[in-house]
């Protein structure tokens, strides 16, 4: 995914209103060769990501600022050119894949072809064998949400799926639209919570990245083929 034009721009400055942070880890990996979960470090770019992330973040001149990471490598080590107080905080972990964990969508779609179809189905309820839907993870940040909300200038580094559902719940979005929120690798995200309202702003930084993102295909049905289940895979390695 090529840099968006205009790249890096400073943020307007912060009115009184508290304010808080959101990006994923930089392309890892597994990113990189189209895995889901596991607990990849960093590709290249997404080390080059880390210190232009770390820079930026420098030149808000955030006062207090707080980093949150996860308990995966991949959030930790985009944190690592940012200069605060950093916290694990495991309940924004990305979504358990269970038995699928560490697998590209080819290879699930190939092993487990009525597993995939259920997922594109009701992405939004279904559960990974041993593993978590967005619905669990909704319930498993829902206790971190208030005070989320009530920090300012806190960064949280996460992932995809974990940061579509606190977008979600922050935003007020339709909950069938969750699965698909698109949240891109290598763009920050500012929440200012006004009076009446949130206000998100996405900037995407000048480090290129593949695009992580997939839509739902047109034949959910478990009878399908495998090009028809793979039809919306995004490019990888």
């Amino acid at each position: 995914m090529p840099p968006c034009p205009n790249s890096c721009p400073m943020f307007p400055p912060a009115e009184h209103f508290n304010t808080i942070y959101l990006s994923r880890h930089g392309e890892s990996q597994n990113n990189l060769h189209g895995k889901i979960g596991g607990n990849a470090d960093l590709s290249e770019r997404g080390e080059r990501y880390a210190k232009v992330l770390g820079s930026f973040i420098t030149s808000l001149k955030l006062p207090g600022l707080k980093v949150w990471m996860t308990q995966y490598r991949r959030t930790q080590q985009t944190a690592e050119f940012i200069d605060a107080p950093k916290h694990i905080e495991p309940a924004l972990g990305e979504i358990c894949a269970g038995d699928h964990d560490d697998m590209t969508y080819e290879e699930i779609a190939e092993k487990f072809p009525v597993e995939f179809a259920l997922r594109d189905a009701d992405k939004l309820c279904y559960r990974y064998p041993n593993g978590e839907s967005y619905m669990d993870v909704v319930e498993r940040i829902k206790p971190l949400l208030q005070s989320i909300k009530e920090e300012d200038n806190l960064f949280i580094i996460s992932h995809q799926a974990t940061l579509r559902c606190l977008l979600t719940m922050i935003l007020g979005y339709p909950s069938e639209d969750l699965p698909y929120l698109k949240v891109p690798l290598h763009t920050v995200i500012k929440l200012s919570f006004m009076e009446d309202e949130v206000k998100a702003e996405y900037y995407r930084l000048p480090v290129e990245c593949v695009d992580t993102h997939r839509v739902k295909p047109a034949n959910c049905e478990i009878t399908r083929q495998l090009d028809d289940a793979c039809v919306t895979v995004p490019f990888h390695l």
